[in-house]
Protein backbone atom coordinates (compact mmCIF):
# COMPACT_ATOMS: atom_id res chain seq x y z
CA UNK A 1 0.00 0.00 0.00
CA UNK A 2 2.96 2.43 0.97
CA UNK A 3 4.76 1.33 -2.30
CA UNK A 4 1.50 2.06 -4.25
CA UNK A 5 0.99 5.72 -2.38
CA UNK A 6 4.69 6.57 -3.35
CA UNK A 7 4.57 5.59 -7.06
CA UNK A 8 1.23 7.99 -7.41
CA UNK A 9 2.47 10.69 -5.42
CA UNK A 10 5.79 11.17 -6.74
CA UNK A 11 4.94 12.08 -10.56
CA UNK A 12 1.74 13.62 -8.55
CA UNK A 13 4.11 16.18 -6.66
CA UNK A 14 6.67 16.71 -10.07
CA UNK A 15 3.60 18.17 -12.47
CA UNK A 16 1.78 20.27 -9.71
CA UNK A 17 5.25 21.71 -9.26
CA UNK A 18 6.12 21.89 -13.25
CA UNK A 19 2.54 23.49 -13.73
CA UNK A 20 2.86 25.89 -10.50
CA UNK A 21 6.28 27.54 -11.42
CA UNK A 22 6.36 26.97 -15.16
CA UNK A 23 3.17 27.45 -16.80
CA UNK A 24 1.17 31.27 -16.60
CA UNK A 25 -1.55 31.81 -14.41
CA UNK A 26 -3.84 31.21 -17.26
CA UNK A 27 -2.89 27.59 -17.82
CA UNK A 28 -2.39 27.28 -14.09
CA UNK A 29 -6.46 28.00 -14.16
CA UNK A 30 -7.48 25.32 -16.52
CA UNK A 31 -5.80 22.83 -14.48
CA UNK A 32 -7.98 23.90 -11.21
CA UNK A 33 -10.99 23.55 -13.54
CA UNK A 34 -10.54 20.15 -14.23
CA UNK A 35 -9.27 19.47 -10.52
CA UNK A 36 -13.00 21.34 -9.73
CA UNK A 37 -14.77 18.56 -11.69
CA UNK A 38 -13.29 15.98 -10.40
CA UNK A 39 -13.90 17.36 -7.22
CA UNK A 40 -17.66 18.36 -7.84
CA UNK A 41 -18.13 14.48 -8.80
CA UNK A 42 -17.06 13.08 -5.79
CA UNK A 43 -18.88 16.26 -3.76
CA UNK A 44 -21.72 14.75 -5.73
CA UNK A 45 -21.38 11.29 -4.05
CA UNK A 46 -20.74 11.94 -0.51
CA UNK A 47 -23.62 13.87 -1.34
CA UNK A 48 -25.90 11.31 -1.66
CA UNK A 49 -26.57 11.36 -5.48
CA UNK A 50 -25.94 8.34 -6.62
CA UNK A 51 -27.09 7.94 -10.55
CA UNK A 52 -23.79 8.89 -11.95
CA UNK A 53 -25.23 11.21 -14.80
CA UNK A 54 -26.56 13.19 -12.31
CA UNK A 55 -22.97 13.14 -10.64
CA UNK A 56 -21.30 14.16 -14.08
CA UNK A 57 -23.48 16.72 -14.31
CA UNK A 58 -23.50 18.36 -10.79
CA UNK A 59 -19.52 18.21 -11.47
CA UNK A 60 -20.03 20.54 -14.77
CA UNK A 61 -22.13 22.76 -13.46
CA UNK A 62 -19.67 23.75 -10.51
CA UNK A 63 -16.89 23.54 -12.82
CA UNK A 64 -19.20 25.88 -15.34
CA UNK A 65 -19.87 28.07 -12.52
CA UNK A 66 -15.99 28.35 -11.28
CA UNK A 67 -15.33 29.49 -15.02
CA UNK A 68 -18.30 31.68 -16.01
CA UNK A 69 -17.28 33.69 -12.92
CA UNK A 70 -13.91 34.04 -13.47
CA UNK A 71 -14.63 35.22 -16.96
CA UNK A 72 -16.78 37.81 -17.04
CA UNK A 73 -17.13 39.21 -13.14
CA UNK A 74 -13.58 38.76 -12.46
CA UNK A 75 -13.19 42.00 -10.33
CA UNK A 76 -15.68 40.42 -7.82
CA UNK A 77 -14.68 37.60 -7.44
CA UNK A 78 -12.93 38.20 -4.09
CA UNK A 79 -16.02 38.13 -2.34
CA UNK A 80 -17.13 33.94 -2.90
CA UNK A 81 -13.06 33.98 -1.74
CA UNK A 82 -14.10 35.97 1.93
CA UNK A 83 -17.39 34.10 2.27
CA UNK A 84 -15.49 30.57 1.88
CA UNK A 85 -12.80 31.85 4.29
CA UNK A 86 -15.73 33.11 7.44
CA UNK A 87 -17.51 29.36 6.32
CA UNK A 88 -14.30 27.86 7.24
CA UNK A 89 -13.74 29.93 10.52
CA UNK A 90 -17.89 28.94 11.12
CA UNK A 91 -17.33 25.12 10.07
CA UNK A 92 -14.59 24.94 12.23
CA UNK A 93 -16.42 26.59 15.52
CA UNK A 94 -19.01 23.48 14.62
CA UNK A 95 -16.93 20.73 14.39
CA UNK A 96 -15.44 21.16 18.12
CA UNK A 97 -18.68 19.53 18.96
CA UNK A 98 -19.93 17.79 15.86
CA UNK A 99 -21.33 14.25 15.99
CA UNK A 100 -21.85 12.72 12.39
CA UNK A 101 -25.13 10.70 11.99
CA UNK A 102 -25.85 7.61 11.28
CA UNK A 103 -24.33 6.29 7.93
CA UNK A 104 -26.68 7.10 5.29
CA UNK A 105 -26.99 7.16 1.41
CA UNK A 106 -29.67 9.70 1.38
CA UNK A 107 -29.32 12.81 -0.75
CA UNK A 108 -28.68 15.89 0.96
CA UNK A 109 -28.94 18.70 -0.50
CA UNK A 110 -27.21 20.93 1.81
CA UNK A 111 -23.80 19.67 1.41
CA UNK A 112 -24.33 20.01 -2.34
CA UNK A 113 -24.77 23.47 -1.45
CA UNK A 114 -21.85 23.72 0.55
CA UNK A 115 -19.95 22.76 -2.63
CA UNK A 116 -21.25 26.17 -4.64
CA UNK A 117 -19.27 28.03 -1.99
CA UNK A 118 -15.74 25.87 -1.32
CA UNK A 119 -14.74 24.76 -4.97
CA UNK A 120 -15.24 27.90 -6.96
CA UNK A 121 -13.24 30.09 -3.90
CA UNK A 122 -10.65 27.51 -3.55
CA UNK A 123 -9.66 28.26 -7.06
CA UNK A 124 -10.27 31.90 -7.29
CA UNK A 125 -7.90 31.78 -4.09
CA UNK A 126 -5.02 30.07 -5.63
CA UNK A 127 -5.30 31.32 -9.25
CA UNK A 128 -4.95 35.31 -7.41
CA UNK A 129 -1.60 33.91 -5.58
CA UNK A 130 -0.33 32.50 -8.68
CA UNK A 131 -1.06 35.68 -10.00
CA UNK A 132 0.92 37.76 -7.35
CA UNK A 133 4.33 39.10 -7.47
CA UNK A 134 6.31 35.93 -6.58
CA UNK A 135 3.34 34.39 -6.72
CA UNK A 136 4.49 30.47 -7.78
CA UNK A 137 6.83 31.08 -4.71
CA UNK A 138 3.99 31.92 -2.41
CA UNK A 139 1.28 29.45 -3.82
CA UNK A 140 3.99 26.75 -2.89
CA UNK A 141 4.72 28.17 0.33
CA UNK A 142 1.10 28.08 1.15
CA UNK A 143 0.53 24.11 -0.18
CA UNK A 144 3.64 23.12 1.55
CA UNK A 145 2.71 24.59 4.74
CA UNK A 146 -0.44 22.55 4.39
CA UNK A 147 1.88 19.32 3.57
CA UNK A 148 4.37 20.32 7.00
CA UNK A 149 1.49 20.48 9.02
CA UNK A 150 0.20 17.53 8.18
CA UNK A 151 3.61 15.53 8.42
CA UNK A 152 4.04 17.39 12.00
CA UNK A 153 0.55 16.18 13.26
CA UNK A 154 1.61 13.01 11.81
CA UNK A 155 4.92 12.18 13.90
CA UNK A 156 3.68 14.45 16.79
CA UNK A 157 0.82 12.47 17.59
CA UNK A 158 2.30 8.88 16.81
CA UNK A 159 4.52 10.04 19.79
CA UNK A 160 2.88 11.94 22.43
CA UNK A 161 -0.68 11.61 21.17
CA UNK A 162 -3.17 11.13 24.13
CA UNK A 163 -6.05 13.74 23.94
CA UNK A 164 -8.32 13.35 21.13
CA UNK A 165 -9.07 16.11 19.27
CA UNK A 166 -12.51 15.31 17.63
CA UNK A 167 -13.31 11.59 18.51
CA UNK A 168 -16.34 10.80 16.79
CA UNK A 169 -15.42 12.59 13.41
CA UNK A 170 -11.59 11.26 13.49
CA UNK A 171 -10.40 9.12 16.44
CA UNK A 172 -6.73 9.46 15.06
CA UNK A 173 -6.26 12.95 15.89
CA UNK A 174 -5.20 13.73 18.96
CA UNK A 175 -4.46 17.65 20.34
CA UNK A 176 -0.81 16.74 20.75
CA UNK A 177 -0.70 16.34 17.04
CA UNK A 178 -2.30 19.66 16.58
CA UNK A 179 0.17 21.11 18.82
CA UNK A 180 3.27 19.99 16.59
CA UNK A 181 1.70 20.97 13.42
CA UNK A 182 1.56 24.22 15.06
CA UNK A 183 5.26 23.66 15.58
CA UNK A 184 6.22 22.22 12.62
CA UNK A 185 4.08 24.80 10.68
CA UNK A 186 6.03 28.13 12.53
CA UNK A 187 9.60 26.10 12.15
CA UNK A 188 8.63 25.83 8.57
CA UNK A 189 7.71 29.84 8.21
CA UNK A 190 10.68 31.06 9.82
CA UNK A 191 12.58 29.38 6.94
CA UNK A 192 10.10 30.90 4.76
CA UNK A 193 10.38 34.48 5.96
CA UNK A 194 13.95 34.41 5.28
CA UNK A 195 13.71 33.14 1.75
CA UNK A 196 11.07 35.89 1.25
CA UNK A 197 13.21 38.39 2.53
CA UNK A 198 10.95 39.55 5.30
CA UNK A 199 11.58 41.75 8.45
CA UNK A 200 11.36 40.75 11.87
CA UNK A 201 7.66 42.13 11.96
CA UNK A 202 6.22 40.62 8.83
CA UNK A 203 7.51 37.37 9.48
CA UNK A 204 6.10 37.67 13.56
CA UNK A 205 3.15 38.27 11.52
CA UNK A 206 3.51 35.27 8.52
CA UNK A 207 3.86 32.68 11.46
CA UNK A 208 0.73 34.41 12.92
CA UNK A 209 -1.13 33.38 9.48
CA UNK A 210 0.69 30.01 9.44
CA UNK A 211 -0.61 29.13 12.56
CA UNK A 212 -4.62 30.00 11.93
CA UNK A 213 -3.81 28.15 8.61
CA UNK A 214 -2.70 24.97 10.64
CA UNK A 215 -5.82 25.41 12.63
CA UNK A 216 -8.10 25.73 9.49
CA UNK A 217 -6.51 23.25 7.46
CA UNK A 218 -7.08 20.58 10.19
CA UNK A 219 -10.98 21.93 10.21
CA UNK A 220 -10.83 21.11 6.36
CA UNK A 221 -9.59 17.54 6.89
CA UNK A 222 -12.31 16.75 9.54
CA UNK A 223 -14.85 18.54 7.98
CA UNK A 224 -14.49 15.73 5.06
CA UNK A 225 -14.13 13.13 7.32
CA UNK A 226 -17.06 14.23 8.45
CA UNK A 227 -18.86 13.92 5.19
CA UNK A 228 -17.58 10.74 4.55
CA UNK A 229 -18.78 9.38 7.84
CA UNK A 230 -22.65 10.62 7.34
CA UNK A 231 -22.26 8.61 3.63
CA UNK A 232 -20.75 5.39 5.30
CA UNK A 233 -17.23 5.82 2.66
CA UNK A 234 -13.88 5.49 3.85
CA UNK A 235 -12.70 7.46 0.52
CA UNK A 236 -14.20 10.10 -1.63
CA UNK A 237 -13.06 7.97 -4.79
CA UNK A 238 -10.78 5.70 -6.10
CA UNK A 239 -9.06 8.39 -8.94
CA UNK A 240 -5.37 8.19 -7.08
CA UNK A 241 -4.12 4.54 -6.14
CA UNK A 242 -3.25 4.15 -3.02
CA UNK A 243 -4.34 7.76 -2.48
CA UNK A 244 -8.13 7.42 -2.85
CA UNK A 245 -10.14 10.21 -4.40
CA UNK A 246 -8.67 13.71 -5.15
CA UNK A 247 -10.81 15.00 -2.23
CA UNK A 248 -8.85 12.70 -0.12
CA UNK A 249 -6.15 14.15 -0.42
CA UNK A 250 -7.11 18.32 -1.30
CA UNK A 251 -9.35 18.21 1.92
CA UNK A 252 -6.95 20.75 3.47
CA UNK A 253 -5.69 22.73 0.74
CA UNK A 254 -9.82 23.59 0.05
CA UNK A 255 -9.99 25.38 3.98
CA UNK A 256 -6.61 26.66 4.02
CA UNK A 257 -6.18 28.31 0.73
CA UNK A 258 -8.81 31.42 0.65
CA UNK A 259 -7.89 31.75 4.27
CA UNK A 260 -4.24 32.25 3.18
CA UNK A 261 -5.41 35.16 0.75
CA UNK A 262 -7.76 36.53 2.91
CA UNK A 263 -4.89 36.95 5.89
CA UNK A 264 -2.16 37.58 3.17
CA UNK A 265 -4.11 40.71 1.36
CA UNK A 266 -4.85 41.87 5.11
CA UNK A 267 -1.43 41.29 6.87
CA UNK A 268 1.04 42.01 3.95
CA UNK A 269 -0.51 43.67 0.22
CA UNK A 270 0.78 47.05 1.41
CA UNK A 271 4.12 46.33 2.81
CA UNK A 272 4.91 43.00 0.51
CA UNK A 273 3.59 43.99 -2.59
Amino acid sequence: MLYQRILTAIPLAAFVFWIIFYQPTSVFFYFLLFVILISGYEWAKLSGVHRLPVRMLFAAVVTALTWGLQQYVSDYIIWPVYIAALWWFSITYYLKRARPAAASSALRLDKLLVAFIVLPAAAFAMRDIHAMQQGADWLFYALSLVWVADIGAYFSGKRFGKTKLAPHISPGKTKEGLFGAVIATSLYTLLASYYFGLDTENSALLILLSIILTFISVSGDLYFSFLKREAGLKDSGHILPGHGGILDRIDSVLAAMQVFLVGYNWLFVTSIL
